[in-house]
Parts: structure tokens; C-alpha cells; sequence
């Protein structure tokens, strides 16, 4: 296969090719990515406004769009003497169309500026096509018979795809724990603690001023947690803990200094636990799960332990989280 830039005779690429390359990949590339991000949003639009053939009609205008698209970078690409232009000029197009749908659907937490969606697909479009064509110069200073040209191109922007995901993972990951963490030790009341060996600390969520803890065993039953705050949390005389109570088609019935709360088929049991100090805790089922026994858990709900939010808020784990949806590209 043929290089993919011309040569001076001192086997460097030719600096109008350079420019060529660097202006396609950091201008032409982004700019051509935020073409999926109108097109969705047109589709979009169209679909709530009821007008769905309108969006069939938009099959052949993508079409054209995408080879007058395609038929430009290869003409900018041969007015430097390029070689391949089409094969370059088609790796660029196609990196342009499918960053936006990889990063929206697939890597939403791969996002390293700040701004949104849109800003982000266009830098990483224009860094992925910039990489690609940089893998290929490098290449070709390799003393080979047969340099790979755009093949190179290929396996780096391929590469940058199927890492993205990953990325986004890890990235949702470090996310999840830094907020936990920050939720954990920034709470100003007495966290309620689950020390029981069959249950784990899956999420942590702020609810209006408490804090809540959801745990989860091997047999997928989950419990939540809550630490009450504000006004609620402290409780001297023993009466915030049987709040609500007085409902219609609530019952309350104290067991062994608990106080069990339910609120008819179909809602979520509750059992409260009043610390020594007067601190409130709320173990909540999931009606949707597996059942759990809350009374049985009572004994093992506790205080925290001095200096215990660092080891609570690093043993939330990532398993334990849904996968986040894809963001829409708006």
C-alpha cells in the first residue's frame, strides 16, 4: 500500500499536507459531529409533535448529507496530494458519526469538559480523528516496505470507541464514590448504621434533611436506611418516633422499643429506631424485592462509630448501582 502523504526527499510529509490533515481533524471533524446531534434533535422534535412520516423523510437527507460530507474532505484532502484521500476522508466522516451515538448512548459519564453533551462529543470527535491521523504519520516513519496507511487510523479510532464505555465506567464509578463521600461527612446528625453480615451498603441518597443508606443481600432484598434530620432528629421525649401514627389506615405497634410502622398492602413497611441519644432511624422495605424481616433487623441497626463515615462511604460499591440510562443528545 502506498503512503498516505506524499514525501519531500527527506522522507518528511509535506507541511500543506500536515495542515490539511490538522485542519479536516480539528475543524472538519467536530463540526461534522454536531450533525447526528441536529438530526436527533429534529427527529426528536417531529416525534412529540406527532408528525412521525415527516421523520422517514429524513432517511435520504441524512444519506446525502453524509456523502456530501464525505465527497468534501476527500476533495480538500487531494488539493495537498494526499494519498487515499477517500479512505482518509471516509475514517474521518464515519469517526464523526458514530462519537456522538458511541458517547451518548453508550459513555455519558465520558464527558472531560465541562458544558454538557454537545461540547464534549466535539472535542472528543476531534481528538479521536486527530489521534487516528497521527497514528498513521507515525507509522509511516517506520523504516517498512509496506506501511499500513490508513490501517492504522482504522485500529486507533476503533480502539478510542470501544474505550469510551469503559472510561465512562470507571468515571461513573469515581463519581459515585466522591458523592457518597461527600454526602456521608457532610451529614450533621447521627448516621443509623445496618451492621448485620448478610447485608452490604449498595447507594447513598440525601432525602429532604435526612440521609438514607440503601443495603442489599446475596438473596436481592434491599432495606433502606434513613437517618432523620432537621427538626425530626432529635428525640427526647420519645413522641417524633411514632410521627404520622395518627394517620388514617396507618397502625404503629411498639416491639421491643421499636416502633413498627404499616401503611396498608402495597406501600413499603417501616420500622423506627430511637438511639440512646434521642437520634430517630427509619429501616425502610422495598415492596418490590425480596422480602426482609424488618424486626429482625432492629438489633442490628446502631450509631455510627467514631471515625466510621470513611470506611462506610468507601464500602458503597459499584456493583450495587444501575447502569445510568443514555443521555439525550440536546
Amino acid at each position: 500500500m502506498d503512503d498516505v502523504l506524499t514525501r519531500s526527499p527527506t522522507r518528511r510529509p509535506r507541511g500543506s499536507a500536515v495542515g490539511a490533515f490538522l485542519t479536516l481533524c480539528l475543524i472538519g471533524s467536530p463540526l461534522m459531529a454536531l450533525f447526528p446531534i441536529g438530526v436527533w434533535k429534529a427527529a426528536r422534535a417531529l416525534t412529540l409533535s406527532g408528525a412521525i412520516p415527516w421523520v422517514l423523510l429524513l432517511a435520504p437527507v441524512i444519506v446525502g448529507a453524509i456523502l456530501l460530507m464525505l465527497w468534501l474532505s476527500a476533495r480538500w484532502l487531494e488539493g495537498t496530494g494526499i494519498d487515499h484521500p477517500t479512505s482518509i476522508a471516509a475514517l474521518v466522516t464515519g469517526t464523526a458519526m458514530a462519537t456522538p451515538v458511541v458517547v451518548a448512548y453508550l459513555a455519558p459519564a465520558a464527558t472531560p469538559l465541562p458544558g454538557g453533551l454537545t461540547v464534549n462529543i466535539v472535542f472528543l470527535t476531534g481528538m479521536i480523528s486527530t489521534a487516528a491521523v497521527g497514528a498513521c504519520l507515525l507509522v509511516e516513519r517506520l523504516p517498512s516496505p509496506r506501511p499500513p496507511g490508513p490501517l492504522a487510523a482504522v485500529a486507533v479510532v476503533a480502539s478510542a470507541l470501544v474505550a469510551l464505555p469503559l472510561v465512562s465506567d470507571l468515571v461513573r464509578v469515581w463519581a459515585g464514590v466522591e458523592r457518597a463521600r461527600e454526602q456521608i461527612s457532610g451529614f450533621d446528625h447521627t448516621i443509623g448504621v445496618l451492621d448485620h453480615p448478610d447485608w452490604a451498603p449498595a447507594r447513598v441518597h440525601e432525602i429532604n434533611d435526612g440521609l438514607r443508606i440503601t443495603y442489599r443481600n446475596e438473596e436481592g432484598a434491599t432495606v433502606h436506611v434513613l437517618s432523620w434530620g432537621g427538626s425530626e432528629v432529635l428525640d427526647p421525649h420519645g413522641e417524633g418516633v411514632r410521627a404520622g401514627c395518627d394517620f388514617p389506615g396507618v397502625r404503629c405497634r411498639k416491639t421491643d422499643g421499636t416502633v413498627l410502622v404499616d401503611r396498608g398492602p402495597g406501600t413499603p413497611n417501616e420500622l423506627r429506631v430511637r438511639f440512646d441519644e434521642g437520634a430517630v432511624v427509619s429501616v425502610i422495605s422495598e415492596p418490590d424485592g425480596a422480602p426482609a424481616d424488618l424486626v429482625d433487623l432492629a438489633p442490628a441497626v446502631r450509631p455510627e462509630e467514631a471515625g466510621e463515615r470513611d470506611r462506610l462511604a468507601e464500602s458503597v460499591t459499584d456493583r450495587a448501582l444501575p447502569r445510568p440510562v443514555s443521555r439525550p443528545l440536546s
